[in-house]
């Protein structure tokens, strides 16, 4: 074979190659599911208490301390570990697990970054202990929202 057809042939490949590449580009992605875990769940038990950590020195700028927490798995609690992390988004902030005690067992929120969305199902929503946490959240909501509008006001 003749060596200018091969390196004809090869461009030929490497241009159409590239123009696929490119083509790809342009298809849009389906939005982006919540992430699994991130479901609110109605335990059977409490959590045991949580652990001390050492916090190791931070890696460098923009890391945060993601304090541990107790997972629940469906069956038992398992043990999260802190960690160093860097959100995704800047302006990002870690919520804690938190853990809302019942009558029959504790719900159970999941730790995650404030531009992540939690799922709660029905069961939840219309449990009362869920819905007095959630007005007290909304009240400490406000109440963040006002220190912030109050550092703005009186900032030089």
């Amino acid at each position: 074979m003749n060596s200018k057809l091969l390196q004809r042939m090869i461009l030929g490949a490497v241009l159409t190659g590239g123009m696929a590449v490119g083509a790809l580009a342009q298809i849009p992605l389906p939005p982006v599911p919540p992430l699994p875990g991130l479901d609110v769940r109605i335990t059977s038990g409490r959590p045991p208490a949580l652990r001390y950590e050492r916090r190791g020195p931070r890696p460098g700028d923009g890391y945060v301390w993601v304090q541990g927490q107790w997972y629940w798995d469906g069956g038992r609690w398992d043990w999260v570990p802190g960690r160093w992390d860097r959100p995704a988004v800047a302006e990002a902030y870690w919520i804690p697990a938190r853990y809302v005690r019942t009558g029959r067992g504790t719900i159970y929120e999941p730790g995650h970054w404030s531009n992540q969305q939690v799922v709660v199902n029905d069961d939840v929503r219309r449990n009362r202990y869920w819905r007095q946490h959630e007005r007290m959240h909304e009240r400490e909501l406000e109440q963040e929202r006002d220190r912030n509008r109050y550092r703005d006001n009186y900032r030089d």
